[in-house]
């Protein structure tokens, strides 16, 4: 199956699959160093970027979760078969069919009614992060609105129940989770997603490094490739904008914009929150409902010209006018995600191995929301912290307050290798939460796919020792309960 990925425009990429930051180092060429050292420090910005506005939205934390409860489903339906069932399951697989699918030949339509409703439920839990995230496509042409919009309120419930009072809101008797108004704001095709907004976001961080203290040493060519990349995919969120508002908008502006999309309230995250509208839901909407208060003559406004970011009563107040115009509301989390405080709390030897792999962005989560809550502007403009005196702490990963949690804790460098923060890990921690983020990243290809196991969101290293790669896949057969592994 393909991997979530949020990219840079030079190539390195965060691996929602995995969570695991896929870079290479800072090129070591003494003829142009200074070259080298900015290309490097634009990777930086738009991939931890990517990291703390993924993990510091609320859109973010939902479909971590999401991620979590089909991760949790697919281990219980499998355990759940008894010997003859995981026998057909894992033949029928080796002939070419999956598990679970939308598709009526999948082998959990003729196992019994229990797995049947597994498989949908799911399959919804599935489709709803893809959609939501922008990964499957909104084909209103082909799409049965009354069925989709009863497979996302299926996947916010169950979500819901089950991480109740465990990182969610606690759910009393009346609680459901229910998306309503399941329909199109625009005639034709969308013009935007989730994942574009974050890939814009992260280019307009990078575009702060041209107006920081050093920008007469930025390579000219660094800068004009920028701006060809803005022109391309990634601007597309900004074009949008400008056409929504009327007028030309600066980078700070337009982060607003992006910050508002990506926190709706939800339910089981923000209290009072049961019922949501899909316009008020999905990102890519909120966006043009807050583009269109941005208009001419209308409050809010600001140019990286007179300050390098806007005030925090300023961003506060605009969200306030963007819901007393439209009823879109700004969302917060009003619950605990986790009782973790450090990276060894989770790598603890006697969690699950997916419980060790989600508890990596909970954690990232739960600081970044505090984050948020002291200063909006640390991760609604990110990128202008990585220029001025504000955003000092971020730069010294030795310091004894240094925040790590604004950064991917476990990276893919360079030719494939495996790295943490050993400050934080002991190397036995972080191989352990290596094996954790394969396994519990391995159920989509059990589940939903056949032939052997995907490694494209993993380091390529261990997998070229065979004797790791036999060890692994031991594990992956004793963890996951069926004979499947790693080539």
């Amino acid at each position: 199956m393909n991997s979530p990925t949020l990219h840079s425009t030079t190539g390195a990429q965060l691996n929602l699959r995995s969570q695991l930051l896929f870079h290479d180092n800072m090129r070591d060429n003494p003829n142009d160093l200074v070259t080298s050292l900015m290309s490097w420090n634009l990777v930086h910005a738009h991939e931890t970027s990517h990291w703390a506005r993924f993990h510091g939205s609320t859109i973010g934390v939902l479909l971590t979760f999401l991620r979590a409860a089909r991760d949790s489903l697919a281990d219980y339906s499998i355990r759940n078969l008894d010997g003859n069932d995981r026998a057909t399951f894992e033949t029928r697989r080796n002939d070419g069919i999956p598990l679970f699918a939308w598709n009526q030949r999948a082998s959990a339509y003729s196992l019994g009614s229990e797995i049947t409703d597994d498989c949908l439920t799911w399959l919804s839990l599935h489709r709803a992060y893809s959609i939501l995230l922008g990964f499957e496509p909104l084909n209103w042409s082909k799409i049965n609105r009354e069925t989709m919009q009863d497979s996302l309120t299926l996947a916010l419930h169950t979500t819901w129940s089950q991480w109740a009072g465990r990182g969610m809101l606690p759910m009393g008797s009346e609680d459901y989770a229910h998306v309503h108004s399941f329909e199109p704001l625009l005639g034709g095709d969308e013009p935007i997603t989730t994942r574009l907004l974050f890939e814009c976001a992260g280019l307009l961080d990078e575009g702060y490094l041209f107006r920081g203290p050093y920008p007469k040493i930025m390579d000219r060519g660094l800068q004009r490739m920028w701006e060809i990349n803005r022109r391309g995919e990634y601007g597309a969120p900004y074009r949008l904008a400008e056409a929504m508002a009327g007028r030309s908008l600066s980078h700070s502006e337009v982060l607003t914009l992006i910050d508002f999309a990506l926190n709706p309230p939800l339910p089981g995250l923000h209290n009072g929150v049961r019922t949501i509208d899909w316009r008020e839901l999905y990102p890519p909407y909120r966006f043009l409902f807050a583009a269109a208060e941005m208009a001419e003559g209308q409050n809010y406004k600001h140019s990286e010209a007179v300050s390098t970011r806007p005030t925090i009563g300023h961003v506060s107040d605009f969200f306030s006018t963007v819901t007393r115009e439209t009823d879109v509301r700004m969302g917060s989390i009003d619950c605990q995600l986790t009782e973790d405080s450090d990276l060894r709390d989770i790598a603890d030897p006697k969690r699950s191995l997916a419980q060790r792999m989600m508890g990596i962005p909970l954690l990232s989560a739960d600081r970044l929301h505090r984050e948020r809550h002291a200063d909006i502007r640390s991760i609604s403009h990110f990128g202008s912290f990585l220029i001025d005196i504000d955003g000092y702490r971020l730069l010294d990963p030795e310091a004894p307050d240094y925040p790590w949690w604004f950064f991917p804790p476990l990276k893919v460098i360079n030719d494939g290798v495996y790295g943490w923060p050993a400050k934080h890990l002991t190397l036995d921690e972080a191989t352990d939460l290596f094996i954790g983020c394969a396994i519990s990243s391995a159920y989509d290809d059990v589940v939903h796919g056949v032939g052997p196991l995907g490694r494209d969101h993993l380091p390529a290293a261990p997998f070229r020792e065979p004797d790791e790669t036999a060890a692994l896949n031991d594990m992956a057969r004793y963890h996951l309960g069926v004979n499947i592994g790693w080539t």
